[in-house]
């Protein structure tokens, strides 16, 4: 049946020996260099390991570096090759060495509508994340999520240790961490999303090849997870024997009915403890573990504009998990542009909270006129219309794209909330799935005014990219220049002004910026007539006294 694979397989072996030779010689060539000069992060959409190699094969899309950079890939197709991989959208971004160490910076990938081997596996998102541990050398750890994922055509789940069979050929499940030798440093350590392990020859590979999808790479290895600890018991009261007698009799026929009338007995002590949550409840806005809402309420009967300008790219990342926010879940929606971007109002309505936070960088909130809240984070800047209590009208720039705050690991993006109205009194985990609203809300025009940034709320503020975006910004987009100040004619002149003119000094009068040093006849002719009213009066002005101007 496979009587062609050893010939195909026989190109593709020499053709993988040239993309490793290739690799082997970018690895290589930073030897002899100091480690700074050596990539400590790397990411791709596809790698391909072959059952004798050590260092899986990047296909389509991939990236490593030393410092931050990101790439953008449309409508790729890998027609050379067997895999079939085929992406509308891919963005990857890698945050490089973040210290003297060579520790990885976060790296995200993003991959909108995919396919791979004629259809076999394919989605409508692919988002890899590697996430740095927070403490020092502690390593790092892989934050997958697949969304869409389609197995022959049928969507599939894939549960944590899941094996997934794929015809007669291959099986999908998680990969565990690869370390392809101290010959593959500096990236030595690869982890994927998931994996297809053939079993058989297929689509031109050999049995035993392992195709690696959303894959990232480090020069350190990823951190241990903790060791799954088995959950307790749920209780050791008097009610745990009859839980058990009560399973133990439901395989008969007529289950006795004492066990039956004990379960109001548990729903009692349940009941207590609930009783119990009243006392807390000054502090529930702060100790409360809310879960992402499955409810999308409308808004408004009005329109909404897309926040950003331009074509972001983005999809449904609402509930992701989140170690660094408050419940452990992703609140909103990430829109991936460029650092400048301009960003909009939704709608018409108020700004509010203008400035920096830890977690959201610079940031801001908008209440339209029904109520409803939107947040907008990881801002580079702002515009002279992002003032507290400022009331803004939809589709004006209020700041501008940028990743600070805890994204300054990742690329550029915008992160946006929706918080319904009847949804307030939850707090912070009364935001709801933007996706739905994002989707049909309309793309602002080319003709939007967009405005220049002004200066930071807090220009002393140091720390997570407060500065370095805004200077990169003002690098795109010079900053607002201050109004010319207008002298104003009709007001009365200071007596300073007014002693220098009875004085007769055109340079005092210039000095004191009243009358153009040009005006040298209309000077004398003011000059003269403030003497002769001097004279006439009998007395000499006093310095510093006020002219009478007739009022004696």
């Amino acid at each position: 049946m496979f009587a062609a694979a050893p010939l195909v397989d026989r190109a593709r072996v020499a053709g993988g020996v040239a993309a490793v030779a290739a690799v082997s010689v970018l690895m290589t060539s930073t030897v002899g260099a100091s480690a700074a000069d050596a990539p400590c992060v790397g990411a791709g959409v596809l790698a391909v390991l072959a059952p004798t190699a050590t260092v899986p094969v990047a296909v389509g899309p991939e990236l490593s570096a030393v410092d931050r950079q990101s790439v953008t890939t449309d409508a790729y197709a890998d027609t050379a090759g067997g895999s079939g991989l085929k992406v509308t959208h891919v963005v990857i971004g890698v945050g490089g060495c973040i210290d003297a160490t060579g520790t990885p910076g976060g790296t995200s990938t993003r991959a909108t509508t995919w396919s791979a081997l004629g259809g076999a596996v394919g989605g409508t998102s692919l988002q890899v994340d590697l996430v740095p541990v927070a403490a020092p050398g502690a390593g790092w750890h892989l934050r997958p999520k697949l969304d869409g994922l389609l197995v022959s055509g049928a969507p599939i789940t894939l549960d944590e240790g899941a094996t997934i069979g794929l015809g007669n050929w291959g099986v999908l499940d998680r990969p565990e961490t690869i370390d392809a030798g101290p010959a593959a440093a500096p990236l030595r350590f690869w982890k994927a999303a998931f994996e297809v392990r053939l079993t058989r020859a297929h689509a031109g590979f050999v049995a035993g090849t392992r195709l690696l999808f959303g894959w990232v790479s480090a020069d350190r290895a990823p951190a241990v997870p903790p060791p799954r600890v088995a959950p307790p018991p749920t209780t050791t009261t008097t009610t745990t024997p009859v839980t058990t007698t009560t399973v133990a009799t439901t395989t008969n026929a007529t289950p006795p009915k004492k066990p039956i009338a004990a379960k109001p007995v548990t729903h009692k002590k349940k009941h207590k403890r609930v009783a119990k949550h009243p006392k807390r409840k000054p502090h529930r806005h702060v100790s409360r573990k809310g879960l992402p809402l499955l409810l999308t309420p409308p808004v408004g009967p009005g329109s909404y504009d897309f926040p950003v300008l331009g074509t972001a790219s983005w999809g449904d990342t609402y509930g992701a998990g989140r170690s660094d926010v408050p419940g452990g879940w992703h609140h909103g929606d990430d829109l991936f542009v460029a650092l400048g971007t301009p960003v909009v109002a939704v709608a018409d309505g108020t700004v509010f909270a203008v400035g920096w936070n830890s977690v959201g960088g610079w940031r801001l909130w908008l209440q339209d006129d029904q109520g409803n809240d939107f947040y907008y984070a990881h801002l580079s800047g702002y515009t002279k219309l992002a003032r507290n209590n400022a009331q803004v009208r939809r589709g004006q720039v209020l700041g501008f794209v940028g990743n600070t705050g805890d994204a300054f690991t990742t690329i550029p993006h915008l992160h946006f909330e929706v918080h319904p109205f009847g949804l307030l009194s939850l707090g912070y985990d009364g935001a709801v799935d933007p996706t739905r609203y994002l989707a049909g809300w309309r793309r602002p025009g080319s003709r939007t005014d967009i405005l220049p940034p002004v200066p930071l709320p807090s220009p002393n503020f140091r720390g997570s990219g407060s500065l370095t975006d805004y200077r990169r910004l003002l690098a795109l987009r010079p900053l607002a220049k201050p109004p010319a100040t207008v002298p104003d004619a009709v007001s009365r002149p200071k007596t300073p002004r007014v002693q220098a003119l009875a004085s007769g000094s055109a340079a005092s009068s210039a000095s004191a910026g009243w009358v153009p040093a040009a005006s040298g006849a209309l000077l004398l002719a003011l000059a003269a007539i403030a003497v002769w009213l001097t004279a006439r009066a009998g007395r000499s002005p006093t310095v510093g006294e006020p002219p009478s101007l007739g009022r004696e």
